[in-house]
């Protein structure tokens, strides 16, 4: 596919009782790790205020959905129990909930209109995150972990992102079933995994589907998933595409030395040219000053 002559258009994703994005370009979700060994940050926001603060700062850079995650799922990671997790994601899925005007009284200036992601495999956390003011369940299990997280999706109205990964917990990259077709195949898998959620009754506007670049892939991998996020949009659900500074990108030739966030953004560049709803990053002014140059381009119908 010649991408600059053929700009795929995002498909819409229902969260709360919007139907997003109602523009061509996709929305930016935040990346807030409130976590003491997170792969970027090394744990910089680790404390629920400074995950808060944070968080804000995001918003203020231009972030439409806010993704907070209480558990690291980097290479050699330990998890983390239920009870630690909702220590660290609920006083910070509460607190902005309060800014939010999805979930808070609209006619207050101090509200803004964004969206709140939990990210985590625990029908638990996702339950307290929901009924603290979340929105959206990111599971990077599509919901396998956890056999209760369908259910819970369902009952509480969440919307979902259903992330792909091959391998255990902590220690995908080392133990993952290799693919012989891996875009066929994480297609096929995230396809089935929609359908489970359908049947527990979620409505299939709020599935997203999210092909899990670095989750058991290797650098191929990842790379055969970028150049084929338009088919993953052709399934009928929002793609959502989490490249963000990760560890395959250095080691592609040239790049080991990369501080990655170059290749990050064109990475959502091509993504967004391909259909892509949104994009899960680090670095939202980066990435916020490209879509909208991007979509200049498109108004004049460049691509």
């Amino acid at each position: 596919m010649n991408l600059i002559d053929k700009a795929i258009g995002a498909n819409p994703w229902k969260i709360g009782n919007d139907l997003v994005p109602d523009a061509k370009m996709p929305l930016l979700m935040g990346i807030v790790n409130v976590t003491p060994d997170s792969f970027f940050d090394g744990g910089k926001h680790a404390t629920p205020d400074a995950a808060f603060e944070h968080a804000v700062n995001l918003l203020e850079q231009g972030a439409d959905i806010l993704d907070i995650g209480g558990e690291s799922s980097r290479p050699g990671s330990t998890p983390v129990s239920e009870q630690e997790e909702l220590d660290r994601v609920c006083p910070v899925v509460e607190a902005l909930a309060q800014l939010s005007s999805i979930s808070s009284d609209i006619a207050n200036p101090g509200h803004r209109h964004f969206y709140i992601s939990v990210d985590t495999t625990k029908a638990k956390v996702a339950t307290e995150a929901m009924r603290l003011g979340a929105h959206i369940v990111n599971d990077i299990s599509a919901c396998t972990m956890d056999a209760r997280m369908a259910g819970i999706i369902a009952s509480t109205g969440a919307s979902v992102v259903l992330n792909h990964m091959r391998g255990s917990f902590g220690n995908m990259q080392n133990d993952f079933t290799p693919y012989s077709d891996v875009v066929a195949e994480v297609s096929e898998e995230l396809l089935a995994q929609a359908k489970k959620l359908e049947t527990a009754g979620v409505d299939p506007q709020k599935i997203c589907i999210d092909p899990g670049i670095g989750f058991g892939k290797s650098v191929r991998d990842n790379l055969a998933l970028m150049h084929s996020i338009e088919e993953f949009s052709t399934i009928g659900y929002p793609v959502l595409v989490g490249t963000s500074r990760k560890s395959y990108i250095g080691k592609i030739p040239g790049l080991e030395n990369s501080d990655r966030l170059i290749p990050t953004v064109t990475a959502g560049i091509i993504a967004a040219l391909q259909g892509a709803s949104c994009l899960r990053v680090h670095d939202i002014i980066e990435a916020k000053e490209s879509i909208l140059y991007l979509e200049a381009l498109k108004s004049y119908g460049t691509v």
